[in-house]
């Protein structure tokens, strides 16, 4: 009697895990990371917006002064396979945090820029270091423990974020720039990200769903056992780990869909206020388009991310990269057009759409070919191709426009390498795993 009551109760305790309180834990992990993705790319791409000043200031050439962003980049890319290996073994609680902590120090710091030796620390080593331990890597590695039906919805949202921090914080940063001074701007956003967002992660992170009672996507123990489990590795050394994905077509595909990524976002984004004000736009209009891209780019994440639950990735994937690409071509065309003001709107919606899917795709690519014990480590030996378009957008843009007077010829590269970046996700990457 005992036995079978007891085995009663545990069915009905069944039924009901991952219920609790009706609300799925995996979706405060999402707004953790829409979070997250809001500030800290913001904190990248601001670097847009300070752009100006600080050359105003202190007479610095794009390219000298491009070369912190780059070497933000390049760090996030170096330290991003190791950020992996210690989320994978020590979970995102004891990792993630400390990544706010030094991308807001690195900002409050930037209240005491004088030479361009403190752009390269505080900008390029600490926010490039702090990328790497909370940014796209860990948030999109931790998405997969949580969600499996709507893996690519979960995404969508969480890298919305980014375009939130560009249609609220951006042009915000550049309201404070112009009222109080670019030093105070730095202080503030810092001071902001360190007092709101670092408590913020140490309170809600989460392994996984069994730390809080539930089981992947919210369902009943009997739903997820017919949920199929992810493939793990059984080594969670960065080395042993490039090892075993190496010969694998999609890891060398997802590879340079990463890089065409990460030169297509660092080239256009670092450089867009300027354009604009070479353009003969004021700072608050390019600020105004920087955010508007950034609200569609919301909009392409959740809907691509949707549509790539629904039909195949690769075709998602198509239609933002080709649509990215055709922003680019659209915003060449604003400085020599009468109707300018209105091409930069065209290019804000087509743009944001394409390159909001474009990333939201990848990461659920990413996880459809690797989600594993080991895909935060895969996530990261990826995430160096992105560094790597990175480190070599934004300073090749600001060179060739010392050197040429225009930003034509970087921006069509941007182009051509979205084209290849097309047909290597049709015809090379592979939906078997």
């Amino acid at each position: 009697m005992d036995r079978s009551g007891g085995s009663t109760q545990a069915s009905g305790h069944s039924a009901r895990r991952g219920r609790t309180g009706g609300l799925y834990y995996g979706w405060v992990i999402v707004g953790v990371s829409f979070t997250t993705m809001a500030f800290h790319m913001a904190a990248t791409f601001s670097f847009s917006l300070f752009q100006v000043p600080l050359i105003q200031e202190f007479g610095w050439s794009r390219g000298a002064l491009g070369g912190a962003f780059a070497l933000s980049m390049s760090l996030y890319a170096i330290c991003s396979p190791t950020a992996g290996s210690l989320l994978e073994r020590k979970g995102p609680r004891a990792l993630i945090p400390w990544g706010s902590a030094l991308i807001g120090a690195g900002l409050a710091l930037g209240f005491f820029i004088s030479s361009l030796w403190h752009a390269y620390i505080f900008i390029g080593v600490m926010i490039g270091i702090g990328l790497a331990l909370s940014g796209f890597v860990t948030h999109n590695a931790i998405l997969p423990r949580w969600f499996f039906r709507s893996r690519g919805l979960a995404a969508g949202i969480a890298i919305s974020g980014i375009g939130i921090g560009s249609f609220i914080l951006m042009p915000t940063i550049e309201r404070i720039i112009a009222v109080f001074g670019w030093r105070y701007a730095y202080l503030i956003f810092g001071g902001s990200i360190l007092l709101l967002l670092l408590p913020l992660k140490i309170l809600l992170l989460r392994n996984n769903p069994s730390d809080v009672g539930q089981n992947i996507d919210g369902v009943s123990d009997a739903e997820a056992a017919n949920i199929p489990k992810p493939t793990a590795s059984h080594s969670q050394k960065v080395g042993a780990v490039f090892w075993q994905v190496k010969g694998e077509r999609n890891f060398w595909a997802l590879m340079i869909l990463a890089f065409v990524i990460g030169l297509n976002n660092n080239s256009i984004w670092s450089q867009l206020q300027i354009f604009f004000v070479d353009a003969k736009f004021s700072t608050a209009f390019g600020a105004f388009v920087f955010g508007l891209t950034g609200a569609i780019r919301i909009l392409g994440s959740v809907v691509l991310g949707w549509a790539s639950d629904r039909i195949a990735r690769k075709k998602a994937q198509a239609i933002a990269l080709f649509l990215g690409g055709l922003g680019v071509l659209v915003l060449l065309s604003v400085p020599n057009m009468s109707y300018g003001a209105a091409l930069a709107f065209s290019f804000a919606a087509i743009y944001g759409f394409g390159v909001g899917g474009m990333s939201t795709c990848y990461a659920a690519m990413c996880a459809d070919a690797y989600a594993g014990r080991s895909f935060a480590v895969i996530m990261g030996l990826l995430e160096i191709a992105f560094g790597l378009g990175g480190f070599i957008g934004p300073p090749m843009a600001g060179f060739m426009f010392d050197f040429t007077g225009s930003y034509v010829l970087p921006f069509c590269i941007v182009v051509i390498f979205q084209a290849v970046a097309l047909l290597v996700c049709q015809f090379v990457y592979s939906t078997e795993r």
